[in-house]
């Protein structure tokens, strides 16, 4: 089973600690389903704080913690709660976080910084020239002390490498199933979406977050241009509707999209789409057909020619080039 650290920041905002513990101890426990002996997820979903200690909340509430910061071994996924107060003395109170983060970072695991937490990620250095998202009332102050970084409030989730932050708690727990499918694969992640995230808006992926570095250019009509294709690949797309939908004629959007993100429309929306299918063959059992479907292709050849011609190999032996040698 994968472990999964929280870290738990002084005057933590609760929620922020305490819903993707939620989520990732389920995801832990349906992954562990079938497994013997039993696995206990509480062994794999672990608090952590700057010093082992239990954390008192903003709110009164008191969190126990499961280690200290000094004492993290084997992560497999790390993710850093939101707090109250004046994010200067927050910082000054998370010295071994800080200290700590860039060997996880070069570790490859994914980090995720919630809400006001990804200053912690910029004090330790990590999102220098880096894209970052952070909660709407911090982002002056951020911007002030961390004037390198990328800072896109449109976003409400970035991702830079293995470096992710969502702007609120509602996109942190969307985060956190994004990060559920890396860790366990589409079908839990999906799983844990249906039964837990019921009204969240799930339009992020793991696969779609790979387009954050086309977005930093100011053309706010065609970043909602990209943003609506993300969330509407797997349907039957017409490029001068959605022209139209922008009050744009074809041409026109077409050549402000290429300016903008060097790619053409449909370029951008089969990259979507390949990147997503991708996934689906790495972490599902799903049919080529199947994954062709669900991924806004009507027919089947179609999709392995598209998918041939982006990663140089066809759907079935790119998912067979996964499976590690018995």
């Amino acid at each position: 089973m994968k472990k999964i650290l929280i870290y738990t920041p002084q005057h933590a905002v609760g929620m922020s600690i305490t819903l993707i513990k939620e989520l990732c101890w389920v995801a832990t426990h349906y992954a562990a389903e079938n497994s013997e002996p039993r696995i206990d997820p509480s062994e794999h979903v672990l608090l952590v704080s700057e010093d082992g200690q239990p954390v008192r909340c903003f709110s009164g509430n008191t969190l126990s913690i499961d280690m200290g910061m000094r004492h993290i071994t084997d992560v497999d996924a790390f993710f850093i709660g939101a707090f109250w107060g004046q994010p200067h003395a927050i910082i000054k109170c998370c010295d071994n976080l800080v200290q700590a983060l860039p060997s996880l970072h070069k570790q490859g695991i994914p980090i995720a910084a919630v809400s006001n937490a990804p200053l912690l990620l910029a004090a330790a250095g990590l999102l220098t020239d880096k894209i970052a998202t952070i909660y709407p009332p911090a982002s002056e102050d951020f911007s002030q002390q961390f004037p390198s970084v990328n800072l896109h409030q449109e976003r409400a989730i970035t991702r830079s490498g293995n470096l992710y932050c969502a702007n609120g708690i509602a996109s942190g727990c969307d985060l956190a199933v994004s990060i559920i499918e890396i860790l366990y694969g589409k079908q839990i992640a999906s799983r844990i979406s249906q039964e837990f995230l019921l009204g969240f808006n799930r339009s992020y992926s793991v696969a779609n977050t790979s387009f954050d570095g086309q977005k930093y250019h100011k053309d706010s009509q065609i970043l909602k241009a990209q943003q609506w294709l993300e969330r509407h690949f797997d349907t039957e797309i017409s490029i001068q509707s959605l022209a139209d939908s922008l009050g744009m004629s074809t041409r026109n959007f077409s050549r402000r999209f290429k300016l903008a993100t060097g790619d053409s429309p449909s370029h951008y929306l089969q990259r979507i789409r390949i990147a997503t299918a991708k996934e689906c063959l790495k972490d599902s059992a799903l049919t080529i057909s199947e994954i062709a479907y669900r991924v806004g292709f009507a027919d089947v050849s179609h999709f392995s020619r598209t998918f041939t011609l982006h990663e140089g190999v066809q759907p079935r032996s790119y998912r067979e080039s996964l499976r590690l040698p018995t």
